[in-house]
This record gives C-alpha cells, structure tokens and sequence, in this order.
C-alpha cells in the first residue's frame, strides 16, 4: 500500500451526495445593471462589453442569493450570430464523481431542448492557473439550428464555472479561441481560494457496503487504494480544485484492490459478495478492466494515451458473458470536504 497522509474515515447510510445550491428560484430572476455587474459571491466583475464586441445581453439568478447566475454575451458580425454564457454556481464539497454527474446534468439539459438524439464530441480538458489546476469536460455539438455549440465545465474548489458558446459559424477553432479569451479574464482556478477543500480525504461508506464482512472489508481496501493512488499520482494544486476520479487508473487500481481483500481474510460472503466478487474476477482475468470502467462512466474519463484500444472486443466478450455488475452502485465516496 502506497502511503497515505491523514484519512477521516466517516460513515454514513445514504450516497451518493447531492447538493442543493442555495434556495432555487421557482423562475429564473433577470438581474439588470446599468453598468459593471460583479458578482458578490465571487468578485468577478461582467462589464456591458467584453473583448471590444461582445455586448451583455442578460444576467440571470437561478437562487434567492444570487449565488447561482449566468451571464450572457453575443454578436452579430457580417449574417453570423455568436454568443456565449458563463455560469457560476455553488458545488459544495468535492465529492468522488460531482464534475461528471454535473456534466451529464448539463448535456441532459441540452439535449431536453431538441427533438431529436445529440451526437457529440467529447473529451477531457483542464486548466492551470498559477494556484491551482482546475479539471473539467468539455462537449462540441451542433444543435436543431444547425449552429456549432460548445459547453465545458470545471469544478473549481466549491465552486462549478460552465462555458456554453454557440455559433452560426460552424467553425471549432472560433470556439476553442473564444474560450481562451474568456478564461484569460475569467480564471475558473481563482474560485477555488474563496473556501478551501480540505486536505484530507473523508471516506464515507453506504449501506450496502455492510451486507457482510468482505463487502465491507473490499470496500476499506478499495478505498484506501484510491486515496494512495490520487496522493502520489496527482497534484496537490490539482487535489484542491476537487477529487481527481475522472482518471481511469484510479477506478481501475480501486477495483483490483476491491478484489484482493477476498484472498487475505478467510471471511463468510453472502450470495451477492460471491457474484459480485466473481464477475469482477472475470472482467480482470479476461484483461478488461479498464474497458469496463469505460463503459460503466460512458467515456467521461480521463484515459493514459498508451491505453490499448480493446473496447470494440470487450463488447464482444461481454456480450458472451452476463455481467451484471453496476459501479453506479457505490460501496464508498471519497470526498475532500468544504472547510469551515
């Protein structure tokens, strides 16, 4: 086991986690200013126009604090319509799986707006600021209009900061340089200072992971294999923007460990530890656990570029074998909790 710095190990009947951001607004509430607008949660300051162009064209307040807003731009420039929007709301602690849960919400709010299936290209981004480095996802899609739209996402301490920029140019490098400009003046790794995620890594334990004595010891294992992992394989600037789990290897050296607990304690299992512990053996032996990761996370990951491409023969192999196994059923969340 590699070594570990201080472990706050917590248990709890309830995960996953949920945080309510402040008190939602029935209806979102515009908010107008005349001049300057700053946002008192943050300091960040939105001016009437951005990059000598873009002019403001709303301000809105999902929470009675007026924690939760976003805040538009756009353009018309020669018959094309550009626009973007950045959002800042309150993340709460940071928790294993927030930045990809808070991702799919976001694509799932995207995609309630068409009438039809959204293909989109997707694909882990990060950004690195003097303090801290910030994680984030980032999805490229064209909408029911035919225009090219681009949403990213960080998680930012306590804090998640979305970009969405959509234009009628279809043209990805106008995107990626807007957003360039955009986190050159609004840095997502200075949200992080505004309260500290603490240090350590607080464990906390479902109830499902107390069915019998190896569940629970697997879970332990699983667990502490993953704090080893993150604190020698990741950046302490990059642990305080929030838990790193997007990586795949630290699903994967969590899930090996999860195994080897059954063969160091002579423990009773239940019907449901012999199955579960035996498909998981199954998915190793055959070599793919790291393609079954990807799957049970849809791809939301970030993956080694040396990651051999077997993902096409998983599917193959599992549709000979009937794995049943779901990780969305936890056993276990770490979490780098809020400081007070």
């Amino acid at each position: 086991m590699k070594s570990v710095r201080t472990i706050a190990v917590l248990i709890f009947l309830i995960v996953p986690f949920t945080f309510v951001c402040g008190q939602a607004r029935m209806q979102p509430k515009k908010i107008t200013a005349k001049e300057n607008y700053t946002h008192s949660s943050t300091k960040m300051i939105f001016p009437k126009t951005l990059f000598g162009e873009y002019q403001r064209e709303s301000i809105y307040s999902f929470d009675r604090k007026n924690q939760n807003i976003g805040v538009s731009y756009g353009k018309n420039q020669n018959g094309v319509r550009t626009m973007f929007s950045l959002y800042l709301y309150p993340a709460g602690g940071g928790y294993e799986g927030r930045l990809r849960q808070e991702y799919q919400k976001s694509m799932q709010s995207v995609v309630a707006t068409t009438k039809k299936g959204l293909h989109a290209t997707q694909h882990a981004i990060q950004h690195k600021g003097e303090k801290y480095i910030c994680n984030g996802f980032e999805a490229i899609f064209t909408t029911e209009n035919n225009d090219l739209s681009q949403l990213s996402i960080f998680e930012s301490g306590t804090w998640f900061y979305k970009i969405r920029i959509t234009s009628s140019q279809t043209d990805t490098t106008l995107l990626s340089d807007l957003k360039t400009k955009i986190l050159q003046i609004y840095d997502p790794t200075v949200l992080t200072d505004l309260t500290l995620l603490d240090e350590k890594v607080s464990v906390y334990y479902s109830k499902a992971a107390f069915r019998d004595s190896i569940l629970l010891g697997s879970a332990m294992g699983s667990a502490l294999e993953k704090i080893g992992w993150i604190m020698e394989n990741v950046d302490e600037k990059e642990r305080a923007t929030g838990m790193p789990d997007l990586y795949l290897n630290f699903h994967v050296e969590g899930l090996k460990a999860f195994m080897e607990f059954q063969h160091r304690f002579d423990f009773g299992k239940s019907d449901f530890s012999k199955n579960y512990l035996k498909e998981l053996q199954l998915i190793s032996d055959a070599d793919f656990l790291n393609e079954f990761v990807m799957e049970q996370f849809g791809m939301i990951l970030i993956i080694p570029e040396n990651t051999p491409a077997k993902y096409d023969e998983y599917l193959k192999w599992k549709s000979q074998n009937n794995i049943t196994i779901d990780l969305s059923e936890k056993f276990y969340v770490l979490s780098f909790e809020a400081r007070k």
